[in-house]
């Protein structure tokens, strides 16, 4: 028998091992919930190689992405679906835990006032139906807010005929209007993992999605359920102190609050982000967060001094500044960009501080007009009615 040639032996063997070293995951990915978050995700994950299938329950919303006729105000969304090639949507979640061994899930999770601080009604509806599949060796990461505890105490009985299945957390940290871009580009990337293969997926992931080389932070659900929280509410307080120094440098003749704390900031200990004054905090992600950390530590016994406070001096620096606009005793009060963050290309006046403001001043009796562009001003005059005038710009 002729042996084969040692050199060519030897190269097979390395190119085995090479193959074996960089085979790349599992390319497919699922995403359950394709709203603007979950469509964001969706394109970002194809942008990065990888083959999407998104699922969500709007027929008309799923043909116009597959057709790439969709619409969106959130900046590079209709860019990103036109150039796609390996992105589809589908109303049949079958197909969707079919397509692949990794579900995204991305839904609402709205506020509410219970202890839980929010509705899990939906995303524990989807989990009984996966549960009903009893799909098998799966990776589930659910990227929606929840409540600390959720995954080990309610999602994890939700899945438990799903054999070899794991359960994952990994939120992210994003704003309105910057979607595509944050999510390329975190400071951080937080995973709950399910177990070890579960996070080495998802890192592994994001190294592949990033355009920067994030911090990569790994714990156990629970923990990052309790660090997404913590997040939001530290910026809250930040946000809030900030503005509480501000009040006190108006009060102060010949302190300028701007030199004050640009000067804060530049202690390493501080840093400047957030430390600027103004309005307070809003829209659909911050108020919320830190009124949820709060409810949580009183169901472990610790009482939430510091988010509590944040809100209440968030909501007292409102009322400051609406002192100080009466004290200037103007025929009219004009408010101009009254989303809840400036220049924002989506339409989120959800506790957006100038309409928190704009209502005091309505309710003291002020004239206040709100001037904006049309779509901001229909939102508006659908929740405040005739308590402003509206100028369209």
């Amino acid at each position: 028998m002729k042996l084969m040639n040692p050199k060519f032996f030897l190269f097979i063997l390395l190119a085995q091992f090479s193959t074996n070293v960089c085979a790349a995951p599992e390319n497919n990915i699922t995403v359950i919930g394709i709203g603007r978050l979950g469509l964001c995700t969706a394109l970002c994950l194809e942008q990065a190689g990888y083959n999407v299938l998104g699922v969500d329950i709007f027929p008309d919303y799923v043909k116009k992405i597959n057709n790439k006729t969709l619409t969106s105000p959130e900046p590079g969304v209709q860019e990103a679906l036109k150039k796609s090639k390996n992105l589809r949507a589908t109303c049949n979640l079958d197909e969707g835990l079919e397509f692949s061994d990794i579900y995204f899930i991305i839904i609402a999770t709205p506020s509410t006032d219970k202890v839980e601080a929010y509705d899990h009604s939906t995303l524990n509806r989807l989990l009984l139906n996966i549960n009903k599949r009893k799909v098998k060796n799966k990776h589930i990461i659910i990227g929606c807010t929840v409540f600390p505890g959720y995954i080990r105490n309610r999602a994890s009985l939700l899945i438990r005929d799903c054999q070899n299945t794991t359960l994952s957390y990994n939120p992210e940290f994003i704003a309105q209007g910057n979607i595509m871009h944050d999510f390329k580009n975190p400071d951080m990337v937080l995973i709950g993992e399910g177990n070890q293969k579960a996070g080495d997926l998802l890192e592994q992931m994001y190294h592949r999605c990033c355009e920067n080389q994030p911090k990569i932070c790994r714990m156990s659900p629970t923990s990052a359920e309790i660090t997404k929280l913590s997040v939001n509410c530290f910026v809250t307080t930040k946000i809030a102190f900030a503005n509480m120094i501000g009040d006190i440098a108006d009060r102060s003749p010949g302190a300028d609050k701007f030199d004050i704390l640009d000067a804060v900031g530049k202690d390493k200990r501080v840093g400047s982000r957030y430390l600027r004054p103004g309005y307070g905090y809003g829209g659909p992600c911050f108020p919320r967060d830190n009124r949820a950390l709060g409810s949580y530590a009183k169901t472990v016994d610790v009482e939430p001094i510091i988010p509590e406070a944040t809100d209440e001096s968030n909501k007292k620096h409102a009322e400051l500044m609406t002192e100080q606009f009466v004290e200037q005793d103007l025929d009219e009060y004009v408010f101009e960009d009254v989303n809840y963050k400036p220049s924002c290309p989506v339409v989120i006046i959800e506790e957006a501080q100038k309409l928190a403001v704009a209502k005091l001043l309505a309710k003291k009796g002020k004239r206040v007009k709100i001037r904006d562009n049309q779509r901001v001003l229909d939102e508006v005059q659908g929740e405040f009615g005739t308590m402003f005038e509206y100028e369209q710009i």
